[in-house]
């Protein structure tokens, strides 16, 4: 009994140095949730913003979770600002891809108060602490935080984060700097990134605001992807596809790449290892890349376009994606520094991101095989770089793990099953055909274990510092 209870008295003792010690701002109290954020933030799903997709924002499934009470969103009517992208024909190449018809509009504009879910789609880090919704709408922005921030409710504009701090909120939740490098990619340039000093800056405003204006509240952020992994540039190959096969043309063993204007008016071949944006494929299918030297030739003197140039804005050569990703890496070390001098943790969506798009390793949910694959892989959109309602459940779950293991808490993670019902996801079966999912009540068993911690300790125990 003696060398069991010194075997015991041992384990302990590792099991308590093993424990990270945390010093986490404020406390894990969800009576005043409020999020901030960008179009992840507020729900975008397929080139649109609707409540179909919403509801299941990774802040509105925190909100669930943890028992938020009253979490209010800027709500959109179905078929949402930007109209919600849908397949029309997947047999053809490449699948048709159209918007729903009709016109979204915003539902709950009269709230009395600033909504919960402050995300604005097209927000850079600067956007939180600067745009109030009374601005002139010259960018994306600007357009949503017309109808987000409602300037005209109050009695003078504010901008989300004082808004946020207006609220009095007792849990804060940010993940924000995608746009940052986002409209570099989708342009092709680094040109369009956020220097590291701006960033710095209006990060540092941004934090600075939220732990003055709300001493108390227990705070999270999330740090940005590198993954270059994404269906927006992984998609669409950077070489000829001969359209009759579906094939990569071989020249001497070697495929051909795509004919395009590498930045400048500089027109040559894509050197390996480019990207071709998915913005690209309609103009790829009609004969854009094609070298001249090939456009007379059949099968691709059939296409429209056949011998001009991919616009610069369509491709990413290596050097242009190392650049983008060298600076999403500093600020990934901008967010760590800042958050580390304010006992903020830090959720890894990066390590997430890695996760998804692994070439090696499976991203596995109970039974459930996901990927970064456009269309079957069930993370990824339609419109290549925003998520499913299951990627944003993950993206959730992510954020719930921080909090757990930051503030000593046991709010459940949500589950996938609840999703299969309300957009039909589909998932590649064996064979590596799209198949719509069936689960048994085992395997549903089976991604609940997954997906819920043991019994709770205390739903929300807090280290309150």
């Amino acid at each position: 009994m003696k060398n069991l209870a010194r075997i015991a008295a041992a384990f302990l003792a590792v099991t308590a140095l093993s424990v990270p010690a945390f010093a986490q701002r404020g406390s894990a109290n969800f009576n005043r949730f409020v999020a901030l954020g960008d179009s992840y933030g507020a729900g975008v799903s397929s080139g649109s913003l609707n409540e179909r997709h919403q509801h299941w924002s990774w802040p509105a499934i925190i909100a669930r979770q943890a028992g938020a009470v009253d979490f209010q969103q800027p709500l959109v009517s179905f078929p949402g600002i930007g109209n919600e992208l849908q397949i029309v024909n997947i047999a053809s190449f490449p699948p048709v891809i159209q918007p729903a018809p009709g016109q979204g509009q915003p539902i709950n504009l009269a709230l009395a108060r600033p909504y919960n879910n402050l995300s604005i789609p097209g927000a850079t880090v600067r956007d939180l602490h600067t745009l109030t919704g009374a601005q002139q709408p010259t960018r994306t922005p600007e357009q949503f935080a017309q109808f987000i921030l409602r300037a005209s409710a109050f009695p003078q504009p504010l901008t989300a984060v004082q808004q946020a701090v207006a609220l009095q909120p007792t849990f804060i939740a940010m993940w924000i700097g995608g746009n940052d490098f986002l409209g570099a990619v989708l342009s092709g340039s680094p040109a369009g990134l956020t220097s590291v000093e701006q960033f710095r800056t209006s990060y540092t405003t941004v934090l600075d605001t939220l732990v003055a204006g709300a001493p108390n509240a227990g705070i999270v952020v999330g740090n940005l992807p590198t993954s270059t992994n994404i269906p927006v540039v992984n998609t669409v190959q950077p070489v000829i596809i001969n359209p009759a096969t579906r094939q990569p043309l071989l020249i001497g063993g070697n495929p051909v790449f795509l004919f395009a204007d590498l930045g400048g008016g500089n027109l040559g071949q894509l050197p390996p290892g480019s990207r071709v944006l998915l913005t690209a494929s309609g103009d790829v299918a009609s004969g854009y890349g094609i070298p001249p030297q090939l456009a007379t030739q059949a099968p691709f003197n059939q296409l429209p376009n056949a011998g001009k140039p991919l616009a610069d804005r369509h491709v990413i050569t290596p050097d242009e994606m190392a650049a983008i990703t060298a600076r999403v890496a500093e600020y990934n070390t901008v967010i760590n520094q800042l958050a580390s001098q304010r006992n903020i943790p830090v959720a890894d969506i990066n390590g997430l991101f890695n996760r998804w798009t692994s070439t090696t390793t499976p991203y596995r949910v109970g039974p459930i095989t996901l990927s970064s694959a456009y269309i079957t892989g069930g993370i990824f959109s339609l419109d290549g770089f925003h998520l499913t309602d299951i990627g944003y459940l993950l993206f959730a779950n992510e954020y719930i793990r921080t909090i757990n293991e930051a503030y000593d808490t046991d709010i459940p993670l949500a589950s996938i099953t609840q999703l299969f019902a309300n957009n039909g996801a589909f998932f590649p079966n064996e064979d590596g055909d799209s198949a719509r999912v069936t689960l048994s009540p085992a395997a549903e068993a089976q991604i609940l274990s997954f997906a819920t911690p043991p019994a709770k300790r205390g739903r929300f125990r807090a280290a309150t510092h």
